[in-house]
């Protein structure tokens, strides 16, 4: 990632809560950010028999894929996946959106993967920023809320944990008692 990289993924997610008229701190839902923005959210599910593989049979191999809709955008997402890995695969597929990524196919023409490892680290970290600001990190902890984060902000485990580190957070904290 390019230099300033985070910071700049921490000022987008900060930004989208202000648009929604949240705090910094907020939890954010990403079925709201899609209806604000206009992207269509289609569950899996929804085509039947023929996401059967994707929902039943290897539940693991189709996170969410964008798919364009003329000048729009709409996230395919599989939602026999657990609620927070929903939100998770969702908040990927935005910042994809909000860094402008263009939605590109998922296959070349000989059927083999295409995958932009570049593009996907912002996406996750971006994705990863929209669910746990560095702003709510620094709440959770300063607030002793790790034991209900997870409920609070909707999010798996380890998604807490690498937020709460990767924002400094846990840093800041030791710092502090450290000092005192």
């Amino acid at each position: 990632m390019e230099r300033g990289f985070k910071a700049r993924a921490n000022r987008v997610a900060v930004d989208v809560r202000s648009d929604l008229g949240l705090r910094a701190y907020d939890p954010l839902d990403p079925l709201a950010v899609c209806s604000h923005f206009g992207i269509e959210v289609v569950p899996l599910t929804k085509y039947g028999k023929e996401a059967t593989h994707f929902t039943r049979i290897e539940r693991g191999a189709f996170s969410a894929v964008t798919v364009p809709c003329g000048i729009r955008r709409a996230i395919v997402h599989n939602d026999t996946h657990a609620p927070d890995r929903q939100r998770s695969n969702i908040m990927h597929e935005l910042a994809h959106a909000f860094l402008g990524h263009p939605p590109c196919s998922a296959f070349n023409c000989d059927g083999e993967r295409q995958y932009d490892s570049g593009i996907e680290a912002e996406a996750a970290f971006l994705g990863g920023a929209l669910l746990i600001t560095n702003e709510a990190a620094w709440h959770i902890v300063r607030a002793q809320l790790r034991g209900v984060a997870r409920q609070m902000y909707g999010v798996s485990q380890r998604m807490l944990d690498y937020r709460l580190r990767i924002s400094g957070a846990l840093t800041r904290a030791a710092r502090l008692r450290s000092a005192s």
